[in-house]
């Protein structure tokens, strides 16, 4: 893909990204930060504990050893996911501001620097980016 290409396709990302927040936000879907850390733990562990394991189990089923990749990583970083949501609930109005890490391969969330290893996917330091 051209470097051209790569920058519409971000793009478009971005926009649908405007898109998604205007319509949550119509929709009231928008609310204190308390409650949207409590939405977000369970959309979180619905994720690890029934959507993906369905999914982890079908792709055993048809033999897509890709797909189960994919799934199995993703069921152990949503579990992550969980936790740091659940850490800035549990400290609501005293987090530290904090820097996060997530590995380009499996997206694993990483909480004040990237590890030397990911824990997930075994990816290198290299290849997590820092998010502003």
């Amino acid at each position: 893909m051209s470097k051209s290409e790569t920058k519409l396709f971000r793009a478009a990302a971005a926009a649908e990204t405007v898109h998604a927040h205007s319509h949550l936000k119509q929709l009231g879907g928008i609310k204190t930060t308390k409650e949207n850390l409590e939405a977000a733990i369970s959309g979180e562990t619905h994720e690890f504990k029934e959507m993906y394991p369905q999914m982890i189990r079908d792709a055993e089923e048809e033999g897509h050893k890709g797909a189960l990749r994919s799934f199995n990583f993703a069921n152990d970083v949503e579990k992550i996911h969980a936790g740091l949501y659940q850490k800035a609930l549990d400290n609501l109005g005293n987090n530290a501001d904090t820097d996060y890490y997530v590995c380009d391969i499996c997206g694993y969330t990483a909480e004040g620097e990237a590890p030397e290893q990911c824990p997930v996917c075994k990816a290198k330091k290299q290849m997590f980016q820092k998010i502003d």
